[in-house]
């Protein structure tokens, strides 16, 4: 685990962290300052790739080759020659230390052995394969633009060994080009100079621990991405045999480990396990084939008196603010059971509701893939590649970003210590099973910003003075119920991953289209896409609806900040946490879309919202309206008042004529169900409901919320004494 000695001081908006230029790109370093430096943070190596944005790590073939990943393998460089280095990893094993290219027996020579030899290992030595690397400036190589190109020259082996013509030569390390399925890319190894062609993929940067800590800042530019703080995590993605799993606190289950290669076994009873299914004690063609795909999961089979409880690691944070921690996981009850399972943080010594958060891992989809209790206690064999265990289709899944769960948790000291993990409760089936993998965490500053649905005017928002350049996280109060559909507007405007992170992965968001050609009754949403993390999905002030699948992030307690005229501002939980918001500007309290003609009696109509709380009749009549209460669609008989952040829609925007009775769909399905009258409806409080606790058929309490019954598995339910069923 590290530890920051030296507090980092508050670093202006106007400041880039030391290591960033203008645009908040690494510069990287000069390779002389990064070995046998002073600074022993300067001599830990993050090797950054400037074509892709991603970091050298390992995780492929054995799990010990080679990869490009979102966060780093921290590295140590030491000279051997002019422009020669090695370069040794975090990772060791009984092959060694160093990052090389195997050498080949002639035994070796064939096809099926050819993936543990035509790429870089993480895991040798000299002995065993080329670790000299060649280090240039590349032709990019600027003061502020340290660029570099690695290689190894394998135009000579020693005795005994042969060598491939596939790796002959002076071979770069170049990251692969095109459309990746995964999160993690492979490489290439061609002999041609890649700087040389402007391919950048094959041009790297020497970011620092150093640097790294230096990115923690208070406050971040609006084109700024969180400081990456997964480097204060051991073993964050359970890497095969990585001595850092001892990090991993583990209460109330039962495992058992080899202390030697840091495996562990999967057979019962053990409710805990790591690995992905190989022969614990044996180096196979299946651990080469998936090593890639160890993680982490619980596992009832059985044994209800060890599957419930923790696995946790306490991290000591850099800067007190707020922190993003994101994991790949799902959690899969087995018929009939209530068993749950959550990603949680928490920070020492503290209560506050902002410092102690959790959220329920995404819900397995049986559709997928089935399993069976022998299959998540087999050990595959040497001739067993062609049969993948359900670990291995976990990881593939991970990888292509289907179960991402995340939260934002907030660190009020320097130097506090968060204790992040995942529990599991009220495990009672055998299959029963919660998987989870790649534990990421971000430093995302510490300045806020506050919407808040009750406020009846935006003066508040004004003394908040937001600067249109920065990012903050926002502290929003809106009140949705998980599971229904309601309608949002913002005054910010939200990624794809700052949606899901708020809402949930399974989230959904829809648009007003107007009217359905196919049935003039009918007005169409259509869905959008939130599938690729980085597009914008939710645009300042523009209207939606939306289906939360998570409740509010933070459930207790109350938020307070401190306005331009030293007033306080407070908002009570609950409420959701977004991170790096930005307010273009202070928006029009209402604002409408462009009327839509239809071919109704309803003639033109218009889809409406408001950021403010209308708290007197506001709403025309014959409107439609979107209650966040039961998640239907009411036509207003009169003018009715409605909070902030909510919209409706409008009829007869050019007419007096009354409004007809419509429909409405996203993609073709019927929401909100048939249009009811709405004379008395309380579309302005939308207060929550009691906590109704939901129960199976034996009497177990499966949820603490009758809001949260679609997250639970097809089934009858008992809630308020009566049955309930989930398709």
């Amino acid at each position: 685990m590290l530890v920051l000695t030296v507090l980092l001081s508050s670093i202006s908006i106007n400041v880039k962290a030391q290591g960033q230029d203008a645009n908040f790109h690494w510069k990287g370093n000069d390779i002389s300052t990064v070995i046998g430096n002073s600074n022993a943070d300067m001599n830990k190596v993050y090797l950054y790739n400037v074509g892709t944005g991603k970091y050298l790590n390992v995780g492929d073939v054995w799990g010990t080759s080679i990869n490009a990943y979102n966060v780093g393998l921290e590295l140590t460089l030491n000279s051997v020659g002019p422009d020669t280095y090695t370069i040794q990893g975090a990772l060791t094993t009984t092959d060694g230390k160093f990052l090389g290219f195997p050498y080949v027996t002639a035994k070796n020579k064939n096809s099926d052995k050819q993936p543990s030899w035509d790429r870089v290992f993480c895991d040798r030595k000299p002995d065993n394969a080329n670790v000299k690397w060649i280090i240039k400036q590349a032709s990019s190589y600027s003061p502020t633009n340290k660029t570099y190109t690695l290689c190894c020259d394998n135009s000579t082996v020693p005795t005994g060994y042969v060598l491939p013509e596939i790796v002959e030569g002076e071979r770069y390390l170049v990251v692969k080009s095109g459309a990746s399925s995964s999160n993690r890319i492979s490489y290439d190894y061609p002999t041609e100079d890649p700087s040389a062609v402007g391919n950048k993929n094959g041009e790297w940067k020497l970011v620092t621990l150093y640097d790294l800590k230096n990115a923690f800042k208070e406050l971040f530019a609006s084109a700024e991405a969180p400081a990456d703080a997964t480097f204060l995590m051991a073993d964050p993605d359970f890497t095969r045999s990585h001595s850092g799993i001892d990090k991993w606190v583990v209460s109330g289950f039962l495992y058992s480990k080899i202390a030697a290669s840091h495996s562990f076994e999967q057979k019962q009873p053990n409710t805990y396990y790591v690995g992905m299914g190989q022969e614990p004690n044996n180096n196979s063609r299946y651990q080469r084939s998936y090593g890639s795909y160890w993680n982490a999961s619980i596992r009832n089979l059985g044994n209800n008196t060890n599957a419930n409880g923790t696995v946790s690691q306490k991290v000591t944070t850099l800067k007190k603010g707020w922190y993003k921690v994101s994991c790949d996981g799902f959690f899969s009850p087995g018929t009939g059971s209530g068993m749950k399972a959550s990603l949680f943080a928490n920070v020492d010594n503290t209560t506050d509701g902002r410092s102690n958060v959790s959220a329920m891992l995404n819900t397995f989809d049986k559709e997928d893939f089935t399993y069976t209790a022998a299959e998540l206690t087999k050990e595959y064999l040497e001739n067993e590649t062609a049969i993948k265990s359900p670990y291995v289709k976990a990881s593939e899944l991970f990888e292509t970003g289907k179960y991402n769960n995340s939260i934002l948790v907030y660190v009020p000291a320097d130097g506090a210590k968060l204790n992040v993990g995942i529990k599991v409760e009220d495990s009672y089936k055998p299959l029963d099973w919660t998987v989870f993998d790649n534990f990421q965490l971000k430093y995302c500053g510490d300045n806020d910003m506050i919407l808040d649905e009750d406020a009846t005017s935006l003066s508040y928002l004004s003394k908040q003075n937001l600067n249109p350049n920065s990012a903050y996280t926002l502290i929003l109060k809106r009140t949705l119920k998980p599971g229904q559909w309601a309608s949002i507007t913002l005054p910010v405007s939200l990624t794809a991953a700052q949606f899901k992170t708020a809402f949930g992965d399974q989230a959904k968001l829809s648009t007003f289209v107007g009217q359905d050609p196919a049935l003039v009754s009918r007005l169409k949403f259509a869905s959008v896409d939130l599938s690729k993390d980085n597009d914008v999905v939710l645009e300042a002030n523009k209207l939606y609806i939306m289906k939360a699948v998570r409740g509010a992030t933070v459930e207790n307690g109350e938020y307070e900040k401190t306005l331009s005229d030293n007033s306080k501002y407070k908002v009570n939980a609950p409420y959701y946490v977004i991170n790096n918001v930005v307010l273009p500007n202070v928006p029009s309290p209402t604002f409408k879309e462009n009327a839509k003609s239809t071919t109704t009696t309803s003639n033109d109509i218009q889809f409406c919202g408001t950021h403010i709380w209308q708290n007197t009749p506001f709403i025309p009549a014959q409107s439609y309206v979107l209650s966040g209460k039961n998640g239907q669609w009411y036509h207003t008989a009169s003018k009715l008042p409605i909070k902030g952040f909510r919209c409706w829609v409008a009829t007869n925007v050019n007419s007096t004529t009354p409004a007809k009775a419509l429909t409405f769909v996203v993609d073709g399905e019927d929401i909100g169900g048939s249009v009811n009258g709405i004379e008395g409806l309380e579309v302005a409080t939308e207060h929550i409901s009691t906590k109704t606790p939901v129960y199976n058929l034996q009497g177990q309490k499966v949820a603490e919320n009758d809001s949260q019954l679609n997250t639970l598995p097809a089934g009858i339910y008992i809630v308020n004494n009566k049955k309930v069923f989930v398709k």
